[in-house]
Order: structure tokens, then C-alpha cells, then sequence
């Protein structure tokens, strides 16, 4: 199975990741946050950037991190979620997705170190780069 199995926190004792997943398009964030917990994720879902921000800073729940559609409803869109999550919680990866040509430039400039992932995307290839990502940032094979 393409479990997140292997993959260790050095804060914590078997937590599976948590991905918060934010796309206004309840079915696709469906269909990911399937395809993610089948892989061992821990997932939340948001259907907005203002909902997003509001579950980062709960302190209740641990945020491993975000993968965000670009294009969104609202004051803030997926762009501006990946900025006010650079400014507050650096620490968090930031995942950005979409299906708008146009957003892509902006996107990979602002998310250099992380992939950005063209709609429709590859469900294997977006829980490879996760998994490569928080395993990276956990320090694992050091």
C-alpha cells in the first residue's frame, strides 16, 4: 500500500501527518482526502482560505501541512493563504494547486521549495511529494 508508513515526527509518538486540504470544490477536496487517508494521512478539510487560517491557528489541532487550490471564493485566496502562512507559521509546508494557467507563475514563485501541482493532478505523485516533504522536515535519516 502507498501508505504514509515511515514517516516520522520527532514531536510525537505514531501520529499519522495531518494535511489540511483547502478547496472550495467539496468534490475534489472528496476525492483527495479519500485518497490521502487510504495512504495513512490524517486529514482536514477547509473550504476556504479564512476557514484554513482559522484551523491553523486552533491549537487543538497539529496542521503537518497545506495543500490549497489557488483559486478560491472569499477575501483570501489560496495565494494569500500560502503568503499568511510564510508570515505566521513558517515551519508549515505549503502545497498550491489549480487548474487557471495564468496562477502558475505566481504560485511556483511563491512556493519555490514545494511543488505546485496542475488540476487535474496525479493522486500518486501528490502523496509521493507529501510524503518526501514531511519526511525532509522531520530530519529523518540523520
Amino acid at each position: 500500500m502507498n501508505g504514509a508508513d515511515g514517516v516520522p515526527f520527532s514531536d510525537s509518538q505514531d501520529r499519522a501527518p495531518t494535511i489540511l486540504i483547502v478547496d472550495d470544490e467539496a468534490l475534489i477536496r472528496l476525492v483527495l482526502s479519500d485518497y490521502l487517508k487510504e495512504c495513512g494521512f490524517k486529514i482536514v478539510e477547509a473550504g476556504s482560505a479564512a476557514e484554513a487560517v482559522e484551523i491553523i491557528k486552533q491549537s487543538s489541532v497539529k496542521i503537518d501541512l497545506v495543500f490549497s487550490d489557488v483559486r478560491m471564493p472569499g477575501q483570501m485566496d489560496g495565494i494569500g493563504l500560502a503568503k499568511w502562512v510564510r508570515e505566521n507559521r513558517s515551519d508549515l509546508p505549503v502545497f498550491l494547486a489549480s487548474g487557471d494557467i495564468g496562477k502558475t507563475n505566481i504560485a511556483r514563485e511563491l512556493c519555490a521549495e514545494e511543488p505546485f501541482f496542475a488540476k487535474p493532478y496525479d493522486l500518486d505523485a501528490v502523496a509521493n511529494r507529501i510524503r518526501h516533504a514531511l519526511v525532509g522536515r522531520s530530519g529523518a535519516g540523520t
